[in-house]
């Protein structure tokens, strides 16, 4: 196979690869969205939005695998029990937030007993919240650790 003569110099490159970034997140949103859209307020099967869903996990996965292998976390913040929190916190929020009005437009007696859908929507964002703490904190592990792993690789090289 022929490779390509690239015609682009560093900062064209760096450019596009920022085009690139933003563009990957516009669709990442979206299509979280989307799902959400289709498989809560449409009541859609998952026939209908399962191809999205399966693209959405292989994004999701792809973006962990290559953070973790080159060390890093994200563009604002660091690893830490406090940024754990806060995210775990909108993200729980967030999700128990639609989930709520998802039952009540979906559900006739989560309509009339407004008590039951409050404690069901709060245990939901409890479980939610201790699931993606979690997930945060194992991978925020992880990255320290790999983090740690690259600066001793490249401090050993810099020696010799």
């Amino acid at each position: 196979m022929k490779k390509f003569k690239k015609v682009v110099d560093e900062r064209q490159e760096l450019e596009l690869y920022k085009i690139e970034h933003v563009c990957f997140w516009i669709v990442f949103w979206l299509l979280l969205g989307s799902i959400i859209v289709q498989s809560m307020f449409l009541n859609a099967p998952f026939s209908q939005w399962g191809f999205e869903w399966t693209i959405f996990m292989i994004s999701c996965g792809g973006v962990m695998v290559g953070c973790y292998k080159k060390g890093q976390w994200d563009f604002y913040s660091k690893p830490t029990t406090k940024n754990y929190l806060i995210y775990s916190l909108i993200g729980s929020g967030a999700f128990a937030v639609i989930y709520a009005l998802t039952m009540y437009m979906n559900n006739a007696y989560l309509q009339d007993n407004l008590l039951a859908l409050g404690a069901l929507t709060a245990f939901i964002f409890a479980m939610l919240f201790a699931l993606i703490f979690v997930a945060l904190f194992v991978t925020g592990t992880l990255v320290k650790k790999r983090q740690k792993k690259l600066e001793d690789q490249f401090s050993d090289d810099d020696q010799q």
